[in-house]
Protein backbone atom coordinates (compact mmCIF):
# COMPACT_ATOMS: atom_id res chain seq x y z
CA UNK A 1 0.00 0.00 0.00
CA UNK A 2 1.52 3.15 -0.62
CA UNK A 3 0.06 6.50 -0.02
CA UNK A 4 1.89 9.25 -2.08
CA UNK A 5 1.73 13.05 -0.78
CA UNK A 6 2.96 15.83 -2.55
CA UNK A 7 5.96 15.99 0.23
CA UNK A 8 5.45 12.82 1.82
CA UNK A 9 5.73 8.95 0.46
CA UNK A 10 4.67 6.59 2.88
CA UNK A 11 5.17 2.88 2.21
CA UNK A 12 3.80 -0.33 4.43
CA UNK A 13 6.81 -2.33 4.94
CA UNK A 14 6.98 -5.81 6.46
CA UNK A 15 11.16 -6.46 7.04
CA UNK A 16 10.95 -4.89 10.88
CA UNK A 17 9.81 -6.49 14.13
CA UNK A 18 6.80 -5.94 16.16
CA UNK A 19 6.75 -5.16 19.49
CA UNK A 20 4.75 -8.59 20.40
CA UNK A 21 7.60 -9.69 18.71
CA UNK A 22 10.03 -8.27 20.72
CA UNK A 23 8.52 -8.74 23.88
CA UNK A 24 8.15 -12.42 23.56
CA UNK A 25 12.09 -12.90 22.00
CA UNK A 26 13.25 -10.59 25.69
CA UNK A 27 11.04 -12.98 27.91
CA UNK A 28 12.93 -16.19 26.16
CA UNK A 29 16.25 -14.80 26.30
CA UNK A 30 15.61 -13.46 30.08
CA UNK A 31 14.24 -17.14 31.18
CA UNK A 32 17.08 -19.04 29.61
CA UNK A 33 19.62 -16.49 30.65
CA UNK A 34 17.73 -16.89 34.03
CA UNK A 35 18.25 -20.92 34.14
CA UNK A 36 21.88 -20.83 33.46
CA UNK A 37 22.34 -18.39 36.26
CA UNK A 38 20.11 -21.01 38.94
CA UNK A 39 22.46 -23.78 37.47
CA UNK A 40 25.84 -22.00 37.69
CA UNK A 41 24.86 -21.15 41.68
CA UNK A 42 23.55 -24.34 42.25
CA UNK A 43 27.34 -26.35 40.64
CA UNK A 44 29.11 -23.61 42.91
CA UNK A 45 27.17 -24.44 45.95
CA UNK A 46 27.43 -28.10 46.06
CA UNK A 47 31.29 -27.87 44.87
CA UNK A 48 31.12 -25.71 48.64
CA UNK A 49 28.73 -28.37 50.70
CA UNK A 50 31.60 -30.89 49.53
CA UNK A 51 34.50 -29.22 50.22
CA UNK A 52 33.02 -28.66 53.85
CA UNK A 53 32.28 -32.35 53.86
CA UNK A 54 36.09 -33.32 52.90
CA UNK A 55 37.10 -31.07 55.58
CA UNK A 56 35.33 -32.04 58.15
CA UNK A 57 35.88 -35.91 57.14
CA UNK A 58 39.96 -35.32 57.23
CA UNK A 59 40.28 -33.57 60.50
CA UNK A 60 38.45 -36.12 62.10
CA UNK A 61 40.73 -38.87 60.21
CA UNK A 62 43.86 -37.03 61.27
CA UNK A 63 42.41 -36.96 64.95
CA UNK A 64 42.22 -41.01 64.96
CA UNK A 65 45.09 -41.61 63.50
CA UNK A 66 47.36 -39.09 66.39
CA UNK A 67 45.47 -40.83 68.68
CA UNK A 68 45.78 -44.26 67.14
CA UNK A 69 49.51 -43.01 67.29
CA UNK A 70 49.80 -42.70 70.98
CA UNK A 71 48.22 -45.65 71.83
CA UNK A 72 51.06 -47.61 70.07
CA UNK A 73 53.12 -49.18 72.53
CA UNK A 74 51.22 -47.65 75.53
CA UNK A 75 52.56 -49.54 79.02
CA UNK A 76 49.38 -48.14 81.67
CA UNK A 77 46.36 -45.80 80.97
CA UNK A 78 46.11 -43.06 83.71
CA UNK A 79 42.69 -42.02 82.78
CA UNK A 80 39.77 -42.85 82.34
CA UNK A 81 39.78 -45.97 84.42
CA UNK A 82 38.48 -49.51 83.17
CA UNK A 83 35.39 -49.73 82.17
CA UNK A 84 34.83 -46.17 82.21
CA UNK A 85 33.73 -42.96 80.00
CA UNK A 86 36.00 -39.86 80.69
CA UNK A 87 36.72 -36.50 78.01
CA UNK A 88 40.17 -37.12 78.89
CA UNK A 89 42.73 -39.56 77.51
CA UNK A 90 45.99 -40.07 79.57
CA UNK A 91 48.48 -42.72 78.93
CA UNK A 92 52.19 -43.55 79.38
CA UNK A 93 54.28 -44.98 76.58
CA UNK A 94 56.90 -47.13 77.35
CA UNK A 95 60.35 -46.05 77.21
CA UNK A 96 58.90 -42.62 76.78
CA UNK A 97 60.17 -39.46 78.22
CA UNK A 98 57.52 -37.32 77.67
CA UNK A 99 55.10 -39.31 79.73
CA UNK A 100 52.01 -38.82 80.10
CA UNK A 101 50.67 -38.55 76.80
CA UNK A 102 47.08 -36.54 77.65
CA UNK A 103 44.18 -35.85 75.20
CA UNK A 104 41.44 -32.98 76.29
CA UNK A 105 38.46 -30.82 74.56
CA UNK A 106 39.22 -27.42 75.12
CA UNK A 107 37.62 -24.14 73.38
CA UNK A 108 36.40 -26.24 70.61
CA UNK A 109 39.79 -28.14 69.96
CA UNK A 110 41.40 -31.06 70.20
CA UNK A 111 44.83 -31.13 72.43
CA UNK A 112 47.80 -33.03 72.99
CA UNK A 113 49.36 -32.58 75.83
CA UNK A 114 53.37 -34.12 76.02
CA UNK A 115 54.67 -34.40 79.63
CA UNK A 116 55.16 -30.96 81.52
CA UNK A 117 55.03 -29.30 77.58
CA UNK A 118 52.12 -26.90 76.85
CA UNK A 119 49.10 -28.48 75.14
CA UNK A 120 49.42 -28.78 71.05
CA UNK A 121 46.51 -27.99 69.14
CA UNK A 122 45.58 -31.33 66.73
CA UNK A 123 42.48 -29.58 64.45
CA UNK A 124 42.55 -27.07 61.90
CA UNK A 125 40.63 -23.14 63.19
CA UNK A 126 38.37 -24.39 59.82
CA UNK A 127 36.71 -26.74 62.36
CA UNK A 128 35.11 -26.93 65.86
CA UNK A 129 35.14 -30.05 67.83
CA UNK A 130 32.37 -29.84 70.09
CA UNK A 131 31.91 -33.29 72.02
CA UNK A 132 35.62 -35.90 72.70
CA UNK A 133 34.80 -38.80 74.91
CA UNK A 134 37.00 -42.13 75.33
CA UNK A 135 35.51 -45.55 76.59
CA UNK A 136 37.41 -47.57 78.28
CA UNK A 137 36.57 -50.99 77.23
CA UNK A 138 37.77 -54.19 78.67
CA UNK A 139 38.58 -57.34 77.00
CA UNK A 140 36.54 -60.00 76.83
CA UNK A 141 35.34 -63.35 74.42
CA UNK A 142 38.98 -63.51 72.76
CA UNK A 143 38.61 -59.23 72.24
CA UNK A 144 41.77 -57.11 73.50
CA UNK A 145 41.18 -54.23 75.85
CA UNK A 146 40.32 -50.93 73.55
CA UNK A 147 39.69 -47.47 73.48
CA UNK A 148 36.27 -46.04 71.86
CA UNK A 149 36.67 -42.91 70.90
CA UNK A 150 33.70 -40.56 70.26
CA UNK A 151 33.97 -37.19 68.59
CA UNK A 152 32.04 -34.04 66.89
CA UNK A 153 33.20 -32.41 64.20
CA UNK A 154 31.03 -29.63 62.94
CA UNK A 155 27.96 -31.25 64.30
CA UNK A 156 29.02 -34.54 62.58
CA UNK A 157 29.53 -37.78 65.06
CA UNK A 158 32.88 -39.93 64.35
CA UNK A 159 33.37 -42.71 66.58
CA UNK A 160 35.89 -45.38 66.34
CA UNK A 161 37.44 -48.03 68.57
CA UNK A 162 41.06 -48.90 69.15
CA UNK A 163 42.61 -52.01 69.94
CA UNK A 164 45.21 -51.94 72.73
CA UNK A 165 48.03 -54.15 71.99
CA UNK A 166 50.47 -53.82 75.17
Amino acid sequence: MTIQNSKFKIQNSSTGFTLIEILIYTVLTSLIIGGFLVVVYQIIESNSNLTNKIIVEQEADFLFHKIKWVLIGISSINNPLLGISGSILSVNKINSLENPFIFDLDSGSVRLKRGSSSPATLNSQNVIISNLSFDYLPAGLGALEAIKVSLTVNGKNFTDTIYLRK
